[in-house]
């Protein structure tokens, strides 16, 4: 996970940074494991460098009926890496969880590279370690952000975003909690929930950005 926000960092820097852009806000969104990716990139970085931080449904704390037992994960862990590709991890089905409207669900559930095999054994224990250090770090957060969670969500726990807003540095920081959608609030729900969202995270980038532009304006 990591590697996967260095990669991510370097390339958005590398374009965030050229002439067309270097003037502008700058913005963040990270959905599910995305937002824990996102976060990683926001702990490499430089905090200045972000005009807000925005977190849909982001996986900071493991359910628990998703979580495996540390004496498993232990266990796993004596193999020195042979068990990590296994499949053999809790599965919650999670599909079924995360997409309310129901014509959604079956185009996603029909998509054949879906992955619909149980959570691999490396899998889980580099979340487990990747969730654990952000909740570690939630007071090294300072940039303003928005975190948006839906209280029927069957993946990850509303109290991700809780945390984040509780223990978070950041001055400017705000948390949406819709009643009764599902984990997936962008492209699962159905579409007069999803335009609820989709508002209330346009209002929030578009105050900011304003923010952004009368403070670069002043001599």
């Amino acid at each position: 996970m990591d590697k996967v926000a260095a990669a991510s960092l370097s390339f958005f820097l590398h374009v965030r940074r050229s002439d067309p852009y270097k003037h502008l806000p700058a913005f963040l969104l990270g959905e599910s494991m995305g937002g824990a990716a996102t976060m990683l990139m926001y702990f490499q970085s430089d905090p200045d460098e972000w005009t807000g931080l925005i977190f849909s449904a982001p996986l900071f704390v493991i359910p628990e009926n998703m979580k495996p037992s540390k004496l498993r994960l232990f266990l796993y862990g004596l193999l020195f890496g042979v068990a990590d590709t296994w499949a053999a991890m809790p599965d919650n089905k999670m599909v079924g969880k995360a997409i309310k409207d129901p014509e959604k669900l079956k185009i996603i559930a029909s998509n054949p590279r879906r992955y619909t095999g149980p959570p691999r054994v490396g899998t889980m224990r580099e979340l487990v370690r990747v969730t654990q250090h952000i909740q570690d770090n939630f007071s090294r957060v300072t940039a303003p952000f928005l975190t948006a969670h839906g209280t029927a969500d069957g993946v990850t726990c509303p109290s991700s975003s809780e945390l984040l807003y509780g223990k978070a540095a950041s001055v400017d920081k705000s948390l949406k909690l819709y009643d009764g959608m599902y984990h997936s609030l962008i492209q699962g729900e159905p579409d007069e929930n999803m335009e609820i969202v989709l508002r209330d995270m346009r209002e929030w980038i578009d105050e900011r950005a304003r923010k952004y532009a009368s403070h670069k304006s002043k001599p």
